[in-house]
């Protein structure tokens, strides 16, 4: 059972999430052959004030 763990910045539509859970989906039951429901996806949305790259927040670079 693939386990597909995706972390993005706050702020996505549930409509974009479903459409990249379903297309990633379809790629590993294709490319895997196992069932839909072998696949999970787990979607972390990260609040850019908990997020630092290169010693600045990422809030700071909006």
């Amino acid at each position: 059972m693939p386990i597909v763990k995706i972390e993005l910045f706050s702020g996505r539509s549930i409509e974009i999430k479903k459409k990249i859970a379903q297309e990633i989906t379809d790629i590993l039951v294709k490319n895997l052959n196992i069932p839909s429901e072998a696949v999970i996806i787990i979607f972390d949305d990260i609040e850019k004030h908990n997020f630092a790259q290169a010693g600045r927040l990422a809030e700071e670079s909006s």
